[in-house]
């Protein structure tokens, strides 16, 4: 899977669904990251983590409490992660589509 692409796709599909709203984007990300397939499945979430560069999403954990919790299995870690970098790399994306559109409207005006 190539991040990029996978975050750009969700972040578009964000813009479109929330007719342009950035709060409402925001969550929409949100929950499509956390249902996404490399989130839920542990096996995906694993293959994830080991084909790409988790740094953002690790350090997304780190300030929201850490990367694993007591009991946590491999697995349950490497989704968490995955969701966190995800994340991290669908947010940035939306930040790059609405500052180009809203340059575009700025133009057009």
């Amino acid at each position: 899977m190539n991040l990029y692409k996978e975050a750009r796709a969700i972040a578009l599909e964000a813009w479109k669904e929330t007719d342009k709203n950035l709060d409402d984007a925001q969550d929409f990300i949100h929950q499509s990251c956390d249902s996404h397939e490399v989130s839920i499945y542990w096996g995906k979430g694993i293959q994830f983590c080991s084909y790409v560069d988790t740094s953002d999403g690790e350090s997304y954990l780190d300030g929201c409490g850490g990367i694993a919790q007591e009991g946590d299995s491999f697995g349950q870690i490497a989704c968490r992660i995955a969701f966190a970098t995800l994340l991290c790399a669908s947010m940035s994306c939306l930040e790059e589509i609405s500052k180009a559109l809203g340059k575009q409207v700025k133009v057009v005006e």
